[in-house]
């Protein structure tokens, strides 16, 4: 874990609040792997105080570039969609356990909406996994997840892009196929693909989201339930990335 002052290359709009940002790291991308996270502060004054966890999208070693996907959902990232290139931003990583890179296993990738940010490094990693994408309804960095998948499944709530619904129906058609699935999105679609693989005896590995304050396991803003009774697991520190036996979802999630 590195703390360092990094330079914005680029800060696109992608699509309606989802933006791209480069930054320049000479230490933390070092460290960087598929499933882990940086620690941002939005401004370099105090205000808002709490930093913000943004999952490392693809880390490029050889320019020393770190690329993130985010979605400009409050005061945090309205400021990180106000800069550009060469402005600088605080940044703390990289944090967290990420995923395992099973490359001897036939994988699939199974993403929704900003949870696919995590993915693409991952997917760059493994021997072309089969590649599950759900969006509401505008797509984007479709693109990118192609060019290192197999099989490639889009899906969109309203049809106007690939398939009509969600890819859990997909993956479900065609769960027998893999040895591994990795996951990350809204929380309904990670417990269906826990409850799928489990059934199905497929190993899986979901990445967590929930909101985080310190990042480094102290203030325990984001425990979330263990499959173990009455024991609760870090996001920040024991994940983001699970094995699916490792946590449980609440019945909401579960129906």
């Amino acid at each position: 874990m590195e703390r360092e002052i990094c330079s914005i290359v680029s800060n696109d709009r992608v699509a309606k609040d989802i933006y791209k940002l480069v930054i320049n790291s000479k230490s933390i991308i070092k460290e960087a792997s598929a499933g882990q996270f940086l620690h941002i502060k939005p401004s370099l004054n105090y205000d808002p105080l709490l930093r913000r966890p943004i999952s490392i999208c693809k880390a490029d070693s050889v320019k020393g570039h770190i690329m993130l996907l985010y979605r400009v959902c409050g005061k945090g990232t309205r400021l990180f969609g106000g800069l550009g290139q060469g402005d600088c931003l605080d940044i703390i990583g990289p944090l967290g356990k990420g995923f395992p890179i099973l490359k001897d296993k036939k994988a699939a990738v199974i993403g929704g909406g900003i949870g696919i940010a995590p993915l693409l490094e991952l997917c760059q990693n493994l021997n072309s996994p089969d590649i599950y994408m759900g969006f509401r309804d505008e797509v984007y960095f479709v693109d990118e997840f192609i060019k290192h998948s197999g099989a490639f499944f889009l899906y969109t709530e309203d049809g106007s892009r690939g398939s009509k619904g969600y890819p859990i129906e997909a993956l479900a058609r065609n769960i027998s196929s893999y040895e591994v699935v990795y996951a990350c999105g809204p929380k309904m679609m990670l417990s269906k693909v826990k409850e799928l693989c489990e059934a199905n005896s497929v190993e899986c590995y979901l990445s967590m989201e929930e909101r985080m304050g310190c990042g480094v396991g102290a203030c325990l803003v984001c425990a979330c339930e263990s499959s173990e009774e009455n024991y609760y697991k870090k996001v920040c520190v024991d994940g983001p990335v699970f094995n699916s036996r490792e946590v449980k979802f609440d019945d909401r999630y579960e129906r």
